[in-house]
């Protein structure tokens, strides 16, 4: 990563890099003047994605009100939009905007230019219009795919709603043959309403493992669930600790697991209970959950393993303390980020983990 790269992403890895390993006592406080700025002296991101695809929703549905917000969901859409991007490190990736209400060519598939990308969403029609033809748009999405090579994340905005066509396949599956043909992601920002467009929405996000549903609102406000598929944190970078002030993250252990399971510890369970006490008298608080396996199995499997054990732990903080997903932020990334050698039992046990970031303070 190059310097201007590192500084960008500066403030998002002060959060992210509060998760340590052995050693560091549960409930420890790290203070925002306790983060010297050299600390990114190498390169601390890496990539888990080679291509990124959005596909914008423009048709009327959004000109709605979000009641949380009261501005539109086609105005909240934009900002988000421009945020994300504009925190998106230079990491190599190729990047295309696309939106699907007709389709149209926003931003082409090529290596990310944040100027080239504020500039392509400037050419969102004024006001959202029209209908929502999905499943001929994710016919459109498959000849981008079939052009790519390496990993390609898939965003969509959907309210579940489109146009039905006799004789056509339903948007669900149509994603579940793309993510069989093609080494994709998708993740779906969910703004339904009615009980049979959620069930679209859910149908489309569930093409594969690595494929979720993000409520709309949990999305605008939490810039992990756009950024978090497409790289992770280093777990060897280091903070180091100047001075007592500010809070600004609280420490905790990772949470182990035992081989092939996603069942919570006694010593894990104590350590959430802790972390959901901590963020109960902190409401400006939020955690991300980072899932991982050792080594054993095959990487589609462990997708899916890391992705229970995440789902684990963000369960039991929903549950026992009424923390909803716009404060629980669950990510998986399968055997990737190792922090021990997964060539004895030891470092394949230190391995298995969800590590638990916690920020917003």
């Amino acid at each position: 990563m190059n310097e201007k790269s590192a500084q960008l992403t500066l403030v998002m890895l002060v959060i992210l890099v509060f998760t340590v390993g052995g050693g560091v006592q549960a409930g420890e406080i790290i203070y925002a003047d306790d983060i010297r700025e050299n600390v990114i002296n190498k390169e601390v991101l890496v990539r888990t994605a080679d291509n990124v695809i959005v596909l914008v929703d423009t048709s009327s549905s959004m000109a709605a009100t979000n009641k949380t917000y009261k501005k539109s969901y086609y105005e909240l859409e934009q900002a988000a939009l421009t945020t994300g991007f504009a925190r998106l490190p230079d990491l190599g990736y190729n990047v295309g905007v696309y939106r699907f209400t007709p389709w149209e060519v926003l931003y082409p598939m090529q290596k990310f230019d944040a100027a080239g990308v504020a500039d392509a969403l400037k050419k969102f029609p004024a006001e959202p219009e029209g209908r929502t033809p999905l499943v001929q748009s994710l016919n459109e999405l498959e000849s981008v795919l079939k052009g790519l090579s390496g990993k390609t994340v898939v965003y969509i905005f959907s309210d579940g709603g489109y146009d039905k066509l006799a004789g056509s396949t339903s948007p669900g599956e149509k994603t579940t043959v793309l993510a069989k043909k093609y080494d994709v992601c998708f993740q779906v920002i969910d703004y339904s309403v009615q009980e049979r467009d959620r069930k679209t929405v859910s149908d489309m996000s569930r093409a594969n493992m690595c494929s979720r549903a993000i409520p709309f609102d949990s999305y605008i406000t939490q810039p992990y669930y756009a950024l978090g598929p497409l790289y992770y944190t280093r777990w060897d970078t280091e903070v180091e600790t100047l001075s007592e002030r500010k809070v600004a993250g609280y420490k905790v252990n990772n949470i182990l697991f035992e081989l092939d399971k996603s069942d919570l510890s006694a010593a894990g369970q104590e350590e959430l209970t802790a972390v959901g006490k901590f963020m109960v008298e902190k409401p400006s608080a939020y955690t991300v959950l980072h899932g991982y396996t050792d080594d054993t199995g095959r990487p589609e499997y462990n997708v899916e393993l890391s992705r229970r054990r995440a789902e684990a732990v963000a369960d039991y903080l929903y549950n026992n303390f009424n923390l909803g997903p716009d404060r629980v932020i669950s990510l998986w990334y399968g055997a990737a980020n190792p922090i021990a050698s997964n060539d004895t039992e030891a470092g394949r046990s230190k391995n298995r983990r969800v590590e638990v970031s916690i920020g917003g303070l």
